[in-house]
């Protein structure tokens, strides 16, 4: 049952907040069906996942795993995930994502349609400070954000990959879905380009010194020249 984000323990009848994987109250699993596209818990009556808002289907096979969770300290279980591995907590709902299979999501998400699926009300995330140690070699791993705009804080570690507390990979994966990846690409052409533009305005005023004057208006024809670019880009 659901009532403003809070489901209801099946066991007790006790509230449980919305993502949770077990009732805080009597530690019975609420959330038991896994999606396959992006690895989210939901409730065993859920027919769309919690996490992307894609129709349940079968859903991938996890074995027991011996990476300790770096919150709970539990044996994470791990699925594969194209060409590596996804280990997943099930007590508190974190994810460590190997390099490899991260990328692999990501690419596959980039390709989703979104009109393929319901907006899900995604559950708000953990943003306490906190630095996280690497379930594989232990050092603390480094907390960075995924792509530009994403508003999602990860903990990586350039060896062996990335954690994402829970909430956190539905979140990156839907930012994905939503072009939030070519945005970003653009954005890195069009800083490419205007570096370039830069350097040539750089070595031509080099070359020729002009007054001050001449400076001023060499600049603002270079402004229109790049919106210009910017317009044909849009719309061209």
């Amino acid at each position: 049952m659901t009532d403003a984000g809070v489901l209801q323990c099946p066991s007790c009848g006790g509230p449980v907040a919305e993502g949770a994987r077990r009732c805080r109250h009597c530690e019975v699993p609420v959330a038991t069906v896994r999606c396959a596209d992006c690895f989210h818990m939901s409730a065993p009556d859920a027919l769309h996942c919690a996490g992307c808002g894609r129709e349940l289907g079968l859903e991938p096979i996890a074995r027991d795993g011996t990476l300790p969770c770096p919150d709970c300290r539990l044996p994470m279980a791990v699925m594969e995930c194209g060409p590596s591995a996804l280990h997943d907590c099930g007590r508190c709902g974190g994810q460590f994502v190997e390099h490899d299979a991260l990328r692999d999501l990501v690419e596959r998400h980039d390709r989703f349609d979104v009109g393929a699926r319901r907006k899900p009300a995604l559950a708000p995330v953990d943003t306490r400070v906190r630095y996280v140690a690497c379930p594989v070699c232990h050092a603390l791993m480094n907390r960075r954000t995924f792509g530009a705009g994403s508003g999602v804080i990860v903990d990586a570690c350039a060896k062996h990959g990335t954690w994402f507390d829970p909430g956190e990979l539905p979140r990156v994966l839907s930012f994905v879905e939503s072009g939030g990846l070519s945005r970003l690409r653009q954005r890195k052409i069009e800083e490419r380009e205007q570096a370039s533009r830069d350097r040539v305005n750089h070595a031509i005023a080099a070359a020729h010194p002009k007054s001050s004057f001449e400076a001023s208006q060499g600049d603002t024809l270079a402004g229109a020249s790049i919106v210009g670019d910017l317009l044909l880009a849009l719309f061209g």
